[in-house]
């Protein structure tokens, strides 16, 4: 075969290579998630994991490379095999582990189960990129066209993979479809590298020799420095970015996708074009401050340009910011590749520890600016102190006279959008109805998301409404559901709920005259900043009754399997919205159902989905529909008028009745609307026959087909 020949097969390869590796990184990070935990902890954590495993794969790969009989594509074609055949049983034995120390898991502990899950495939992974640079280079003599090549094409795939996960296999095909899918593009990349690249190219641009060693412009240990810190920069940009897009989106799950993928085809196309760069001539340094200036202008107005863009046209255009920043930013790591790598036999070994040094950046963006600068940092403080960073890496490889020219640059280039920021989360949530009047009452910014209160109470979790904050129950209002579980039981005193948010729903229950404790988890902690400055539900934080739990709840309920409640309720969000079926799938309501009493109820919202009600009569043998909730129980359920009422007449919150009076029957008549409630005309109960006759064939949510998350 000849050289051109056998590099063009060797690129497509690599790029089926990037695909399978996404598509595994946005499965895997799901189903951990759903074992250890979809908080921010249990986040940081697998990601962190990921990143561990492919910096060691680099300099496992490194060190191979450093052979020059190494047979290094053929061990590229095992590294393929070894991840598509662990890709296979990679979900039952997260499942199997998960089970057996999920209950246990806390902090380093669920770190070190999840790097242990990830380890071997990731390391594979990781060692895919030196062991080929090396092959190239050898072939070509040229390190920054050899890296930029193969990091082209690599990455090239992986957005296609982003792509392709989140628009059409998780949704089509569920997860253990889609890994299955991903083994079989290893092992076609694995089959045609045994059996096509078998032997070396026919011809090479240096007969076969070594590739002559050259000069470096940038000391190697310099350069590991500027590596990890341009990682350090690249993972930062991506979260604030992530934070952008689920806010407008009202986090939808395919939209990270979309945005990990945008940003991974802005980084390929950034790796094609250096190259180009380096053909220009000049002083690598100079240029690499350059690039360096001009990406941290252009990671800085990607949040307030996708702000003006959902104003004006639509925020998906946002995404067309991502490639765009995302190709600045991509040109920075082939650079400082050719800067700091003289080309030999040792490249691939330098350039695992370049690559190491920037995971080990990346990582470190994860942990600190994920899990600690999000939670000290608003939004716009925390871009503005990562530019502020980027100037000082400026400042260090640039001269003198250039650095204050680059600086006065990046200074006037953001310093046009410095007002954008004060209304961003305005603009992201209200769109095309943004008017300069519109201000939030309250907005707290967390490592957990963005809360946000309208000036009518209403309450919105990362752009999606929560809920009213209030708990006067009125004739005919929405709230009658958290009222309505005293018609159907006599006896709630132990009561269980999953998702806290504004409070109302925990302050009507822990104010239930029978109940005696409720135990409340919450994921986000910053909901209490919400309830303290809320005099409607101030008081829940200081009642006695109340436990309050800042964990996922699905966790929580692995590791207190003894604990029985009388009623567990779940005020679940949007169907459609990430990890939403992780409350609403048959595996978790069985989870809910091992924790209840022999006459508990369950009680969730399917907000308008038929599936989440089909899935709750899969698990549960009795159910009705209360309005959009469904109401589930092992024993009988029949609502029951006169208990009803003389709970409501003792029903009493910061000592004020929760209705007059004279509105409890009006109050009382909602039992006479006994219908299939239906969009639009939601005001209505029905019993499990006419669940029955309307939702049965409706196709259930699992842990697997991640219900109506993915199109």
């Amino acid at each position: 075969m000849s050289r051109r020949l056998h590099a063009i097969v060797l690129h497509g390869v690599f790029i089926l290579s990037g695909i399978s590796a996404l598509i595994y990184q946005l499965v895997w990070q799901r189903a951990l998630l759903t074992i250890y935990g979809s908080n921010v902890e249990s986040v940081a954590m697998v990601v962190a994991a990921f990143l561990a495993g492919l910096g060691i794969g680099s300099i496992a790969g490194g060190w191979i490379s450093k052979s020059s009989r190494a047979p290094l594509v053929l061990l590229f074609g095992l590294a393929e095999l070894g991840v598509g055949a662990y890709g296979l049983i990679s979900l039952k034995l997260f499942d199997a582990v998960g089970a057996h120390t999920s209950v246990q898991s806390h902090g380093l502990i669920t770190g070190a189960l999840v790097f242990l899950l990830v380890f071997l495939p990731t390391l594979l992974m990781g060692a895919t990129l030196p062991l080929l640079v090396a092959h190239q280079v050898r072939d070509t003599a040229h390190v920054g066209e050899s890296v930029s090549r193969l990091y082209f094409v690599n990455t090239l795939g992986a957005a296609l993979g982003s792509f392709i996960a989140a628009h059409w296999l998780l949704g089509s095909f569920g997860m253990s479809g889609t890994t299955r899918i991903a083994a079989c593009l290893n092992a076609t990349a694995a089959l045609i590298v045994l059996l096509v690249l078998r032997k070396p190219p026919s011809e090479t641009t240096n007969d076969g020799a070594p590739a002559v060693s050259t000069a470096c412009e940038i000391p190697f240990r310099t350069a590991l420095q500027w590596s990890a810190l341009s990682g350090f920069l690249a993972l930062s940009w991506e979260i604030i970015w992530s934070r952008v897009f689920n806010f407008a989106s009202a986090s939808k799950a395919p939209v990270f996708g979309y945005m990990l993928g945008s940003y991974l085809l802005g980084l390929a196309l950034g790796s094609l074009l250096s190259p180009r760069i380096l053909k220009q001539g000049g002083e690598l340094r100079g240029k690499l401050a350059r690039w360096v200036a001009i990406s941290s202008v252009g990671g800085f107005l990607v949040a307030p340009l996708t702000a003006e863009a959902a104003c004006y046209l639509s925020w998906e255009l946002g995404y067309l910011f991502v490639i765009f920043a995302g190709a600045l930013i991509g040109l920075t790591f082939p650079l400082l590749c050719h800067a700091a790598i003289p080309a030999g036999n040792d490249t691939g070994s330098q350039l695992s520890k370049l690559y190491l040094a920037n995971i080990i950046g990346s990582g470190a963006g994860s942990l600190l600016t994920g899990f600690l600068f999000m939670e000290w940092m608003s939004l716009h403080a925390l871009s503005y102190a990562l530019l502020f960073v980027s100037l000082l890496w400026v400042k260090n490889i640039a001269p003198g006279r250039e650095n204050k020219v680059l600086t006065a640059k990046v200074l006037a280039a953001t310093g046009l959008f410095v007002g954008s920021f004060v209304w961003l989360y305005e603009k992201l949530q209200y769109k095309h109805e943004f008017q300069g009047s519109m201000r939030f009452a309250q907005t707290i910014e967390s490592r957990h998301g963005v809360i946000t209160v309208d000036t009518s109470n209403a309450v919105y979790g990362n752009g999606a409404y929560d809920g009213m904050i209030g708990t006067k129950l009125e004739p005919k209002a929405w709230l009658v559901r958290p009222y309505f579980l005293s018609a159907v039981r006599d006896r709630i005193e132990n009561v269980l709920v999953i998702g806290v948010a504004s409070g109302s729903w925990t302050q009507i229950l822990v104010n239930h005259p029978q109940v005696k404790k409720v135990t409340a988890i919450e994921l986000s902690h910053g909901y209490l900043d919400l309830i303290r400055a809320r005099p409607e539900v101030a008081s829940l934080l200081t009642n006695p009754k109340l436990e309050l739990v800042i964990d996922d709840g699905r966790r929580w309920l692995r590791q207190h399997p003894e604990a029985r409640f009388d009623a567990i309720v779940m005020n679940t969000t949007h169907h459609w919205r990430e990890f939403a079926s992780a409350l609403l799938s048959r595996e978790f309501l069985t989870e809910v159902k091992a924790h209840l009493t022999p006459e508990g109820i369950a009680f969730w919202n399917c907000t308008e989905s038929q599936r989440a009600a089909r899935t709750g009569m899969e698990v549960f043998p009795e159910t009705m529909m209360v309005m959009n909730h469904c109401l589930a129980s092992n024993a009988p359920l029949e609502p029951d008028r006169d208990r009803w009422r003389k709970i409501l007449a003792e029903y009493h919150i910061d000592g004020k009745p929760v209705v007059p009076a004279d509105q409890i029957e009006d109050v009382l008549d909602f039992l006479k609307g006994e219908a299939l409630p239906a969009p639009g005309d939601m005001w209505h109960w029905c019993r499990r026959p006419a669940m029955e006759a309307a939702w049965g064939d409706a196709k259930i949510i699992t842990d697997d087909n991640l219900g109506h998350e993915y199109p």
